[in-house]
């Protein structure tokens, strides 16, 4: 039994959605570092973080962002992504394409560490990027660690570019969509998408911050695709 190509959702054209990554980053940088529209950026940021933080004042609702950003939820997220990925493998009845998947699963996993390295190489060991986040920039600031009392809350930080948060849970959710049936897949994109939130709440990270990060996150999805390697899986996976 051949298994199609369209059953793992994959990108029609691989060179395509590799350029388009690049094309996106490249426009974002030109916004970004442009002297003419750097300045409606750093507004929009602004905007952004004050928005949301000032949404910050009922207690129920600082509790709940508070148990989002506390650094803890980091390994409850590793664990709901790894089941969710278990489920998809598990959910999936046709014994030739599970198998299919669960390499894919493997494939995107180790390049999700090698991705998550070469990031925080780059931008912090390499480049040293250092960038305030907007709860030490901005006052007043709704500080959560310090309204709740509890320092475990992550609210700040000296090191806010690239928000590595955004680019876990972002480049874990396209691989997820990409080798999960379409319901699984969904449920992923939307967990992804709620936890990036809390980082933009706190103030531990700019808007831009987590911009910038999904799209590093799509780039390296689109390399990792790109790779040979990818489609030698697919191509053993479906002769059998």
């Amino acid at each position: 039994m051949m298994i199609k190509h369209a059953e793992y959702a994959l990108p029609k054209d691989k060179l395509s959605f590799l350029l388009l990554t690049h094309v996106a980053l490249f426009i974002a940088l030109l916004f970004w570092f442009s002297p003419f529209t750097h300045p409606l950026c750093e507004q929009l940021d602004i905007w952004i973080f004050k928005t949301l933080n000032n949404s910050l004042t009922q207690e129920w609702w600082q509790k709940f962002w508070g148990i989002l950003n506390h650094r803890r939820e980091v390994t409850i997220n590793l664990i709901f992504a790894a089941l969710l990925n278990i489920w998809a493998i598990t959910n999936t009845k046709n014994k030739q394409l599970r198998t299919a998947r669960i390499k894919q699963m493997l494939y995107f996993w180790i390049f999700f560490e090698i991705g998550f390295t070469l990031q925080d190489f780059l931008f912090n060991k390499w480049l040293c990027v250092q960038r305030d986040s907007p709860s030490l920039v901005l006052q007043p600031t709704i500080r959560l660690s310090e309204v709740l009392q509890n320092l475990n809350i992550k609210d700040a930080s000296t090191h806010s570019f690239p928000g590595g948060h955004a680019f876990a849970l972002v480049y874990w959710a396209s691989f997820t969509f990409l080798s999960s049936p379409r319901k699984i897949g969904i449920i992923g994109v939307l967990f992804a998408g709620i936890l990036c939130l809390p980082r933009l709440m706190s103030g531990a990270h700019w808007a831009s911050d987590v911009l910038f990060s999904i799209l590093i996150a799509l780039l390296w999805l689109s390399w990792t695709i790109y790779f040979p390697l990818y489609e030698h899986i697919l191509k053993k996976s479906s002769n059998g």
